[in-house]
């Protein structure tokens, strides 16, 4: 594994997904945002609300990096 959380995370989901005949990805995608939900728990309770938000935010905008919608740093 690399010393990449991002990578090493990706690593993990895409050798599930080499690994199992048929995947589906709605539920993969599921107990990943599961996984990020306990990681949001893990900061203090005044945090988590505005955690969540960076969080979501960032999802959105790593998307529309990612997919060619808009143009940006999508280095880690």
């Amino acid at each position: 594994m690399t010393e990449c959380l991002h990578c090493e995370i990706n690593e993990l989901v895409r050798k599930h997904i080499d690994e199992n005949e048929t995947v589906d990805l709605g539920d993969v995608a599921a107990r990943v945002a599961e996984s990020l939900a306990d990681l949001v728990l893990l900061a203090p309770e005044v945090e988590q609300t505005s955690l969540m938000a960076h969080t979501i935010a960032h999802f959105g905008e790593m998307v529309l990096q990612k997919s060619g919608a808009v143009e940006g740093d999508t280095a880690h």
